[in-house]
């Protein structure tokens, strides 16, 4: 019989049991990965640092088998110097040892897997305890003598929780004031890359926004003071190097410094992303003119490219 978080055990010792207890805690969790702390960092010695946090850790990926563990801080085992001639790759990690999975003890252990030298290592993700949570990675140089020469690697390791918000991905802004480039003749030209990772399937908003006029006729570095003069130019944003349905479009401005904006929603898998804007010049009228400064009466940004987590996707195609 199943009883209730919370609430004490009875006169016969009735209570949750261990599985009890990971079913629980992992219904609060999409992913597991660090929740707070365990930032990582060298030393003087051949021992790497992690600082205090917690962790929610889901062994072989099994659903249902989620536990969240507490690191005090401290150091892991030291690893061999460096190779005379050659990187690798070492990667730090936590694993709960559990007495009902065949471990002798119960405790929280914190360990670093080296990886094999070569002049492209690869991450010894096969050396690495089956349900251990990987917390990050170093590239270690050619003869290190000690872990604050190696380079920490960008490795996203979040815990996510149920529902929530990733919040902003990417905020890119360009705070360029001028012309287009007017002698592009309509080819285009990709503008604010900038990368991202999801560890789940997400879904996203997609938003851009800029300010922009048309250039004088007579003097296409300044914005024109005619009103009948006008601009056209497309801007398109582009996830992985594709067109976004939706998120694109041409857009003509005049004398007025008028906004411009768009916004998209879309499912995207879980892994590494790129984003960016795909711009070209429309063949009529005159070129168009960026606006992006402060005076005392009016505001404007640069050209803003975000990317805002809206939660799980349900489905990704």
């Amino acid at each position: 019989m199943s009883t209730a978080l919370g609430v004490r055990q009875d006169s016969k010792g009735n209570g949750l049991t261990a599985a009890d207890h990971r079913h629980i805690i992992s219904a609060n969790w999409q992913s597991d990965g660090i929740v707070t702390g365990l930032k990582l960092s060298g030393s003087n010695t051949l021992a790497y640092n992690v600082s205090a946090g917690v962790a929610v850790i889901q062994p072989d990926g099994q659903a249902g088998e989620a536990v969240e563990v507490y690191w005090p801080g401290g150091s892991t085992p030291t690893v061999a110097a460096g190779n005379p001639s050659l990187p690798r790759i070492d990667l730090i990690w936590i694993e709960a040892h559990d007495l009902d999975k065949g471990d002798s003890d119960n405790h929280v252990v914190l360990g670093v897997t080296q990886g094999d030298a070569a002049s492209d290592p690869d991450l010894p993700l096969d050396k690495v305890p089956h349900r251990a949570l990987v917390l990050g990675g170093f590239t270690v140089p050619a003869a290190m003598g000690r872990t604050s020469a190696a380079a920490a690697m960008d490795q996203p390791c979040t815990a996510i929780s149920y529902g929530a918000s990733l919040g902003r991905l990417v905020h890119n802004v360009r705070n360029y004031e001028g012309p287009a480039n007017f002698a592009d003749h309509g080819k285009d030209y990709y503008e604010q890359e900038s990368r991202f990772y999801l560890r789940q399937p997400r879904q996203v908003e997609l938003r851009y926004r800029a300010t922009a006029c048309a250039c004088r006729h007579d003097d296409i570095t300044k914005p024109t003071e005619n009103a009948d003069q006008m601009a056209c130019w497309y801007v398109g944003i582009q996830i992985d190097g594709k067109d976004v349905q939706g998120a694109g479009g041409q857009f003509q401005v005049s004398r007025a410094w008028q906004p411009v904006s768009l916004s998209q929603v879309v499912d995207l898998a879980a892994g590494w992303h790129t984003v960016r804007t795909r711009n070209h010049r429309v063949q009529w009228g005159e070129n168009v003119f960026f606006v992006c400064h402060s005076d005392a009466h009016e505001t404007y940004i640069g050209r803003t490219l975000d990317v805002w987590d809206r939660g799980p996707a349900i489905t990704v195609e």
